[in-house]
């Protein structure tokens, strides 16, 4: 809040404070566009340590909340996070400098590590990178509405007593007298109050300022803006509201933008937006199972208590690969949980030590053929590699008549030769060491 009162002169044009004086002198403030657009789709929790960053987010009319001083003492005193618990109740996502909670299970999923070590210029590169990833698009009439002490929504004080009360409450009793032509606000949640003031030192003018570097900041940084392909200029200024001054192109164009740096990883986040997501391979999962001619895949490898899904997969092209075998998954909690234990199905247990059930499957490569349909070893320059193939058969056939197709560890055909699991070769280095030990008692007897 500002505790004085306001001047009658203006500031001249070549003055920073001019268009921050011509938009507040009119009493057309951020407040008179609010509540017309819906709030951000994207909410964040943030650690105590991010006060400033916190200010930043709610300036941009961003839904903030800062972890309490209790909290964090509780938090790194081993007792109980209330940030996890609150993130999963009202759907935010956790912005941290410690790098330790997104070790911890309970942490949700998408947290966000920021360098407990940055700057004020590192977290100024960090503000639109944050938004780019998240897909936020600013809404500048939103820009100030959102207390920066509580996160709550501010609202206009209309009449002269509520205005009178704010005055007194915050100290500056002198400004009852001119109530009347002053734009006055409170927070809806801790009862701040605010009020313009057209002074360039005055509170109300740093902050405009502040929104205002934000908002030329993201806009540098690639951040989108709503509707910000709009052409007509009465609809532009109603779409920025009080930072109409502000020239969206030249700022996208400007030096030390990095709008340009940022296409493709913008391009990104939109392709992870669509709904149907294709490619040119023809891809089979080795667990999948064919049920009116669709791949119906496992229907879990991760059971907890807050989750049961399909996070394990592998894929393979048909038209390359034949399937062999594949390792035994099991697909019911019957099966995970045999001997009926109470919550004997989540993982890892004893039975399964993981917390992921591990999926596998031998696969063969299949021969190259030309498009015309011919085998490669009817190619002139693959005779060499033809008649050593058919030798390999031959010896093949004789010794193994269950495998025919078998190949030797070094073929000439460039398949990939057969490599012993980490399981099958730790049980030949166990019998190894029992025979060795059963060799040396035999001697200790002898």
């Amino acid at each position: 809040p500002q505790n004085g009162r306001s001047v009658s002169s203006s500031p001249s044009e070549e003055d920073e404070s001019y268009l921050a004086y011509r938009r507040l002198h009119k009493h057309n403030t951020p407040q008179d566009y609010q509540h017309s657009t819906p709030p951000s789709p994207v909410k964040y929790m943030l650690d105590y340590t991010l006060n400033r960053f916190t200010r930043w987010l709610r300036i941009l009319g961003i839904d903030a909340v800062l972890e309490t001083i209790e909290e964090e003492h509780e938090r790194t005193h081993g007792g109980k996070i209330a940030m996890f618990d609150r993130c999963k109740r009202e759907r935010r996502t956790l912005i941290t400098t410690s790098y330790k909670l997104l070790l911890r299970k309970e942490c949700p999923p998408g947290a966000y590590l920021l360098d407990p070590k940055s700057t004020s210029d590192l977290l100024e590169q960090t503000l639109p990178a944050l938004l780019r990833t998240h897909g936020v698009e600013l809404s500048p009439r939103t820009f100030l509405t959102r207390c920066v002490v509580c996160n709550g929504s501010i609202h206009r004080v209309h009449t002269d007593e509520e205005k009178n009360a704010v005055f007194v409450e915050h100290g500056a009793p002198g400004l009852a007298d001119s109530k009347g032509d002053m734009e006055v606000f409170r927070c809806g949640g801790c009862g701040q109050g605010y009020w313009w003031d057209d002074r360039p030192s005055s509170s109300a003018s740093r902050v405009f300022s502040q929104a205002t570097k934000l908002l030329r900041m993201c806009l540098r940084g690639g951040v989108g803006l709503q509707h910000e392909t709009v052409t007509d200029e009465k609809k532009r200024k109603v779409i920025m509201g009080a930072f109409d001054f502000v020239n969206v192109e030249k700022e996208r164009r400007s030096e030390g933008s990095t709008a340009r740096e940022t296409r493709t990883e913008l391009s990104v986040i939109q392709w992870l937006r669509e709904e149907r997501l294709s490619n040119p391979f023809h891809l089979r999962s080795v667990n999948g199972e064919r049920r009116s001619g669709i791949d119906a895949d496992l229907p879990f490898t991760n059971v907890t208590k807050d989750f049961v899904g399909c996070l394990d997969y592998i894929f393979f092209e048909p038209l390359q690969f034949d399937q062999i075998c594949r390792l035994k998954v099991p697909r019911s909690f019957r099966e995970m949980n045999a001997s009926g234990v109470p919550r004997g199905h989540l993982i890892p247990s004893d039975i399964w030590p993981s917390d992921h059930i591990a999926v596998g499957a031998r696969l063969r490569l299949k021969r190259f053929k030309e498009a015309d349909g011919k085998n490669i070893d009817e190619l002139p320059n693959a005779n060499a590699m033809s008649r050593t193939t058919n030798e390999t058969n031959k010896t093949n056939s004789k010794s193994d008549n269950a495998n025919p197709a078998a190949h030797p560890p070094r073929c000439a055909c460039g398949c990939v030769p057969p490599v012993l699991s980490l399981f099958e070769m730790a049980e030949l280095r166990k019998k190894a060491r029992e025979k060795k030990n059963a060799e040396e008692a035999s001697k200790t007897i002898n």
